[in-house]
């Protein structure tokens, strides 16, 4: 009788017992990070426990790449900013005033330095907004609509002649200047006035004053550079009188205090100078 089949089960009950006993290839190789694991002595304290565990990712640790706009907003510097944007505008504008006399100059110095302004503001203005301020609101459109239309007219009464130096015969080349270029300069000076300069006004008063004496401060604020420009190179800028763009300046600033939100000021100052615009064309080919 053979005792092969007793042979084969006898190897194969020791390969299995050697299998048990024995280290496995990937431990040998120190591929098992299960069993590498488990053989880590534990300390009797705990404290190894506490060492293994990783630590939370702390974004206001010092030495961090996100600074957070805390450096910035709430501070004099977007203010100190804003006054030195305002400084070399006016330069540049009254440089290109020198250039060009009569209206024309004043007409493209008030330009230039409405370009300088709105560029700072539309650079600066992401950094600066409170929550909400980019917003655009059913109300916002209604009342930017309304107000836009009806300004004009109310501050062209203040201005004289109804604000409206068409009615009388203007040159072609007023044309040229008076229909884009207050568009221009309306556009800017929000920018900046509303989109920069408020935000960054009530950031800062905000934390000294209550909520609402801030919003006020912040309007007069805002108010006050948007008219610089207007003022310093009055009487006109493009055809504007200097009433207008002031009153404009007012109403915005007011706009944006209620509302918190920027789009609303915005979209009522297009209105606003569209409105003059197609009245000072109906004026010119009507006289």
């Amino acid at each position: 009788m053979s005792d092969a089949p007793f042979e084969s089960s006898r190897r194969s009950r020791r390969e299995q017992r050697a299998a048990v006993d024995g280290p496995t290839t990937e431990q040998l190789l120190g591929l098992d990070a299960s069993h590498a694991t488990d053989e880590r002595p534990a300390a009797s304290d705990g404290s190894a426990a506490v060492h293994d565990r990783p630590e939370p990712l702390d974004r206001s640790a010092k030495g961090s790449g996100d600074r957070g706009p805390s450096s910035f907003v709430g501070t004099w510097k977007p203010l100190v900013a804003a006054a030195a944007a305002l400084v070399v505008a006016t330069i540049v504008g009254l440089l290109v005033t020198v250039g060009f006399d009569g209206a024309a100059g004043r007409s493209l110095g008030g330009l230039l330095a409405s370009i300088v302004l709105g560029g700072t503001g539309i650079a600066l203005m992401a950094r600066t907004r409170p929550a909400g301020f980019f917003a655009l609101r059913g109300l916002d459109v209604l009342w930017a609509l309304v107000l836009g239309a009806l300004l004009p007219f109310v501050t062209g009464v203040w201005a004289g002649s109804l604000g409206f130096p068409a009615l009388a015969a203007l040159s072609p080349r007023w044309l040229v200047l008076g229909v884009a270029t207050p568009f221009a300069v309306t556009f800017m000076l929000t920018f900046f006035a509303i989109g920069f300069v408020y935000p960054a006004a009530l950031g800062y008063v905000a934390k000294r004053l209550s909520s609402t004496v801030a919003r006020i401060v912040a309007g007069v604020v805002s108010a006050a550079a948007f008219a610089i420009i207007p003022v310093v190179f009055a009487g006109t800028v493009s055809g504007m009188p200097m009433a207008l763009l002031v009153g404009l300046g007012i109403a915005a600033s007011v706009f944006v205090g209620l509302s918190g939100r920027f789009w609303g000021p915005l979209l009522m100052g297009i209105v606003f100078t569209g409105v003059w615009v197609a009245m000072s064309v109906a004026g010119y080919i009507l006289a």
